[in-house]
């Protein structure tokens, strides 16, 4: 993913930039001297007993960097993010995993680093022109049009082995890799999708349960609040409070306390019901 941002950076160069030169910024000179640093730290995990592990981890941190920066920098500066990227392809290299004649990243099972050249005009053409279509959509509040914008980018182009991510303020990134990839990473976020709805929807039945019970509860008058519990209670005295449990034993006090408290609650709850009955109806 990184290999395939960068290749996207480095084709598009940026409108009020006439020359390939760049002035550096502070957020690029950060940059310029942790790729120093961790290319030193690659260089010296290799020369302790050829410490691949710590020279890949360190490969990973410096990934990282880039991320970071590419956040903050909103015109990144592309011959630094060249170097880096050309550093950690001659490393895979070295190791054996990236072919000798891949200048930036892995190769493509698609499509050769040609093709993409050729390919990426066309791609970017529609891209701007899809973008120009969603800001009019947003504009006029036509949600059909842009969901047709997102099936071209999460449906269509993935089976053409294309991946096209918006970013803020209208910009994009254009990758081209294997559609199997692309249609497999589509096929999980679609099963992720799927068990988010079902899990809404079960927390949607289950408030509607509890809605639908509680206001069942409502609606019972604290005089049968326990005469339908004979499990429990055998007995229960004028108010319909219970006075023996179910082997016909006399309740504790303490019982009885607890009892009278729900009891009161629940009388509550039903002159509430009651009333509200009575203004609906008014």
């Amino acid at each position: 993913d990184f290999f395939l941002a960068v290749k996207s950076i480095l084709r598009q160069k940026p409108e009020d930039v006439i020359v390939d030169y760049q002035p550096f910024t502070l957020e690029d000179k950060t940059l310029i001297a942790t790729f120093r640093m961790k290319k030193e730290a690659v260089h010296a995990a290799l020369c302790d007993n050829i410490n691949t592990r710590s020279a890949i981890d360190t490969m990973q941190e410096l990934v990282s960097d880039v991320y970071i920066y590419l956040e903050k920098q909103k015109v990144p500066n592309r011959e630094v993010l060249k170097s880096i990227a050309v550093f950690i392809t001659h490393m895979f290299q070295v190791f054996g995993v990236i072919p000798k004649d891949e200048s930036i990243g892995f190769p493509t099972e698609t499509s050769s680093a040609t093709s993409e050249e050729q390919l990426y005009p066309y791609l970017k053409a529609f891209a701007q022109f899809r973008e120009e279509v969603r800001k009019s959509a947003k504009e006029i509040g036509n949600h059909d049009l842009l969901n047709v914008c997102d099936k071209v980018r999460d449906e269509i182009l993935p089976e053409l082995g294309v991946r096209l991510e918006d970013k803020e303020s209208g910009k994009f990134i254009i990758k081209i890799e294997s559609p199997e990839t692309l249609i497999k990473e589509r096929d999980v976020k679609r099963a992720e999708e799927e068990k988010k709805r079902q899990e809404k929807e079960r927390k949607k039945a289950e408030a509607a349960a509890k809605e639908a019970e509680k206001a069942a509860l409502q609606a019972i008058p604290p005089g049968d609040l326990f005469r339908n519990e004979t499990d429990k209670y055998s007995q229960f005295d004028d108010q319909g409070l219970p006075t023996h449990d179910a082997e016909g034993k006399e309740i504790s006090k303490g019982l009885k306390k607890k009892l009278l408290k729900k009891y009161e609650s629940q009388a509550k709850v039903y002159q509430d019901y009651l009333q509200s009955k009575t203004k609906g109806n008014t």
